[in-house]
């Protein structure tokens, strides 16, 4: 399965600016500050890279998943947390507006969001509404207002990439009872809405962000969100009232291809540091890369990553061509491809010893980074639970 000439191109473009853009000050500037990565998302957006599986009508490229991906996998290598804002804006925000929203909602939102003047934020997860998506606790009620009718929303999110630098959420909450017909399915009601995070809205406090402190991905913000009374117009439901819980799952499943890919990336920067860091430390006499042991680790993990990376060219692919298996293979390939990077950076870790554990060694800041690709959009459990499922449908 080797790149065509096309894709081969978009590879080397990507792997030249991330390694004259990003790589020196992605980990050894920006990340240990925190610091949101303003311009070098605008750089993306100048590579044409932001918004560019968007259809060119709506200002993107109408590329395909392999396409993101190959992007993908490169960002991470140079940078987990630039990588992550891109996708948080391109896949979880930008793709559910794409295939779900009204031609009102594409044209006013994804030229937008393409284009950089406005980001984009995923809000799903809550404190009690984790892999258990269907336990959403959030509401949303439908009022007559002075201007009209609309929605209220109430209630918690956390865990929600970008939310800080978004100025419109997707939003899931549960409609109340009375404005739906009763269901005995826990995912009814569940609504997705097009939320404006404005000015206005955080000054009169009907939402309130909180940064989450977290151990990696330093530059890419977590948010816990609090819903207080937020008011919306009745036409800010993307898809259909219900439907929610689908459109979460759709745009999740296309999601884990590109966090399969963030795995690849983060797997080949940590073989990468470990290569460097073998090549040049010696020990009773001998660089630790002619330790044969050690040789041989590196052979496999190396292997390994390769083979990860086959298994999110295939997961693209078969999303591309519509295959009726895209979902199990792209849980596959998000199930191995973290599991294969948290391995890499350990090793990484490992061989790099007293240093590695040191501030001037990127290591630890991997190692953490690895660890996330394992929990967010679906943990290796639910992927294995999906993987599972297609043995008994």
């Amino acid at each position: 399965m080797l790149l065509c000439e096309e894709h081969e191109m978009l590879r080397k473009t990507a792997r030249e600016f991330v390694e004259k853009e990003v790589t020196p000050v992605g980990y050894y500037k920006l990340e240990q500050k925190g610091e949101f990565p303003k311009e070098l998302f605008k750089k993306l957006v100048d590579m044409g890279y932001v918004g560019m599986s968007f259809p060119e009508e709506y200002g993107g490229m109408g590329a395909d998943c392999l396409s993101t991906s190959i992007v993908a996998a490169e960002l991470a290598f140079g940078w987990p947390s630039l990588q992550l804002v891109w996708s948080a804006n391109e896949s979880l925000s930008g793709f559910p507006i794409m295939k779900f929203g009204s031609e009102a909602q594409k044209k006013r939102l994804l030229p937008e969001l393409a284009s950089g003047n406005i980001m984009g934020c995923f809000a799903l997860t809550e404190p009690d509404a984790g892999s258990d998506a269907a336990n959403i606790q959030a509401t949303a009620e439908l009022e007559q207002f002075d201007w009209g009718r609309g929605w209220v929303l109430n209630g918690h999110k956390t865990f929600i990439t970008n939310a800080d630098a978004a100025s419109v959420g997707i939003v899931f909450a549960r409609v109340k009872d009375k404005f739906k017909r009763a269901s005995k399915k826990r995912h009814a009601g569940i609504t997705a809405f097009l939320v404006k995070i404005d000015k206005q809205h955080l000054k009169d406090d009907r939402i309130e962000l909180n940064d989450l402190a977290k151990w990696g991905l330093l530059s890419s913000h977590f948010c816990h969100i609090v819903l207080d009374n937020v008011e919306l117009r009745e036409n800010c439901v993307l898809g259909e009232v219900g439907n929610g819980l689908h459109i979460a799952m759709e745009t999740l499943n296309n999601g884990r291809v590109n966090i399969a890919a963030q795995s690849v990336g983060i797997a080949r920067r940590a073989l990468y540091e470990a290569k460097e860091y073998a090549k040049m430390r010696k020990v009773f006499g001998k660089t630790l890369m002619e330790f044969d042991e050690k040789a041989k680790e590196l052979a496999r993990l190396q292997t390994k990553a390769d083979a990860a990376w086959l298994h999110v060219m295939r997961a693209a692919q078969a999303r591309d061509k519509g295959l009726s298996d895209y979902i199990t293979k792209a849980s596959e390939a998000k199930l191995f491809a973290s599991e294969v990077a948290v391995e890499c950076a350990m090793f990484n870790y490992r061989i790099q010893g007293g240093f590695g554990y040191t501030k001037e060694s990127i290591a630890m800041p991997i190692l953490h980074d690895a660890l996330a690709t394992v929990t967010y959009e679906g943990t290796s459990d639910i992927q294995e639970l999906t993987i599972a499922k297609s043995f008994r449908d």
